[in-house]
């Protein structure tokens, strides 16, 4: 058997025992704005039998009517297939997930570009288009290169023709809808066995910086316990803020533009107990630690710490500057039951924070209009629900919603992972969170017989917890540690891909309603855009499941910003 190639849409899930469709594409597709990113996989499926032990790829130079994208716009990756133990635990019907665990599932990309593919399998090469902002509208062509050698040292090169269409308009830098997904910089420094803060800990947490702004990535969760030293001293408490300035620094000159203050407060006891202070370290004036534990301190006697420690924070981001892009954090999901301790805590954290934003996963309605910028899980949205006009709604997912509804999870289809921003557009959300970029150490410290590694284990060791179930596969990380890089995955590039729909969305309507351009075109972007609200992404349930329809409401929308918004 000869080994067969394919071309498909960033959409489509390659599976192990995939086969070659009907009349599948051969060549590469795709057209863009002008500092967009496209993607692509070309699909190789290797006969059983056929050993091949080096397989690579060349990328080219686009060549176009008035100049060319440089290679260095170009990237691609093999895919790795992660195995998952377990679909998501509250998912009773099989037509919710895409295949029944434990099975492989395409997901990481791999940091090595020469791979052994394995016979009998379908291998995906992920490749991704970036266009220059400048870029001259038109087509651009080249060819990408697949070069395998086999045991036998016999070559087998195939060519995929590549035509990427630019039109005539830009994605702005800054895009319209927010984006945190909470990066864990002890994550790093404990998986790479790297001294906390040292320089090769600060490297890789600038590695993460990259890929996190790359990926829209506007806020950043910035633990100031870990990043502003406390002293007590004769004359009070002291502050080092050196830490904390070279993490700022650092994200903004990526692109990463808003601070977001960890959580000051947590749970005292179970799910339904009441908020309290966050401990956290005071060192005395020789350096020893002060016991600040629960069991020295009564929360009357801690409370004037958190309060130095929030003043001091707050002072020292205005005269940096950064006040007008902080926002600080209280306590994470609180619920009916203790909704009130939140409350109080919120109205002491508002009092030292003077004008500073809050921001706070909710799961309580009674909540609305105490948090700047509040954030239910997006089933928890409807269009019915009124709104207070003092906030900004977010939305997040974390562990659910599950069955059909959409979500980032390793086993669900990738339409479920970018309708998301599709129905952050139609409920009018300003921002999205996630908990889970590289949480790849054990769920709550869950023992283990090894060290576990995300390549292996898509729900962070939380398999060898007895006692409550697993956590949805791909729910505590979206990346994968490399040797060199932070590797990406199908689900973090889809995510990408949903942020660039959001804002075409948020661009075409703004051009509906203005006055320039053709009329004819403005009325068929009030059509389509209709069709979002009510087919497309009406609500987390009522949604298009039809990769193809989705990527056909995009290219039309693309094709009416060319008319509207041409540069």
């Amino acid at each position: 058997m000869a080994i067969e190639m394919w071309v498909t849409h960033s959409l489509d899930k390659l599976f192990p025992e995939s086969v070659k469709p009907a009349g599948a594409a051969q060549e590469i597709a795709l057209k863009a704005a002008r500092n967009e990113t496209e993607d692509a996989q070309v699909a190789l499926q290797i006969p059983n039998g056929l050993e091949i032990p080096k397989a690579s790829f060349s990328l080219p130079e686009l060549m176009g009517p008035k100049g060319k994208i440089p290679r260095k716009h170009l990237s691609a990756s093999w895919v790795w297939y992660v195995y998952v133990l377990n679909n998501p635990p509250a998912n009773r019907d099989p037509s919710s997930y895409l295949r029944k665990a434990p099975a492989f599932f395409p997901d990481a990309f791999l940091e090595a570009k020469t791979v052994f593919l394995r016979d009998g399998w379908t291998q995906s090469l992920w490749v991704s288009f970036t266009v220059p902002k400048g870029t001259p509208a038109g087509e651009y062509k080249g060819v990408v290169g697949i070069d395998l050698v086999d045991k036998k040292n016999e070559k087998h090169h195939f060519d995929v023709p590549v035509t990427l269409t630019v039109w005539p308009f830009t994605l702005p830098d800054k895009l319209h809808l927010h984006h945190t997904d909470w990066f864990w910089p002890l994550t790093l420094s404990s998986y790479y066995h790297l001294e906390p803060w040292s320089e090769p800990h600060w490297e890789w947490i600038e590695k993460a910086a990259i890929d996190l702004a790359r990926h829209h990535n506007d806020v950043i969760l910035t633990p100031l316990v870990d990043l502003v030293g406390r002293t007590k001293t004769a004359s009070g408490l002291k502050y080092d803020f050196t830490r904390l300035d070279r993490w700022v620094k650092l994200f903004k000159k990526h692109g990463v533009d808003w601070i977001e203050g960890a959580h000051v407060a947590g749970r005292g006891g179970g799910w339904e107990s009441d908020f309290v202070w966050r401990r956290f370290g005071v060192n005395d004036a020789s350096g020893k630690p002060i016991d600040t534990s629960r069991d020295k301190m009564t929360e009357a006697e801690f409370e004037p710490y958190v309060e130095s420690f929030l003043k001091a924070i707050h002072a020292h981001i205005k005269k940096m500057g950064w006040a007008d892009k902080y926002v600080q954090h209280v306590a994470d999901e609180p619920i009916p039951a203790n909704e009130k301790s939140w409350m109080k805590l919120a109205g002491k954290v508002r009092a030292w924070l003077p004008g500073v934003l809050t921001i706070d996963a909710v799961e309580t309605d009674s909540l609305k209009g105490y948090v700047d910028w509040r954030v239910p899980q997006i089933q928890e949205i409807t269009p019915e629900r009124k709104r207070h006009p003092k906030e900004d709604l977010w939305s997040y997912t974390c562990l659910v919603p599950q069955g059909h509804y959409p979500n980032r999870f390793l086993d669900y289809p990738s339409i479920r992972n970018r309708i998301l921003f599709w129905l952050s557009w139609s409920y009018d959300l300003k921002g999205f969170l996630h908990w889970g970029y590289n949480s790849w150490r054990a769920w709550q410290g869950v023992p283990s017989p090894i060290d576990i590694s995300p390549w292996q284990d898509a729900s962070a060791g939380s398999i060898y917890c007895a006692d409550r179930n697993p956590l949805p596969a791909g729910d505590p990380h979206i990346v994968y540690p490399g040797k060199r890089e932070i590797c990406s995955s199908i689900r973090w590039e889809v995510v990408r891909k949903g942020f660039e729909d959001f804002e075409y969305l948020y661009l075409l309507e703004r051009a509906a309603e203005g006055r320039k351009g053709d009329a004819r075109a403005r009325s068929a972007a009030k059509k389509l855009l209709s069709r979002v609200r009510t087919e497309i992404a009406a609500t987390p349930l009522e949604h298009t499941r039809d990769d193809c329809e989705l990527l056909a409401v995009r290219e039309q929308a693309g094709e009416l910003l060319a008319k509207l918004i041409a540069e």
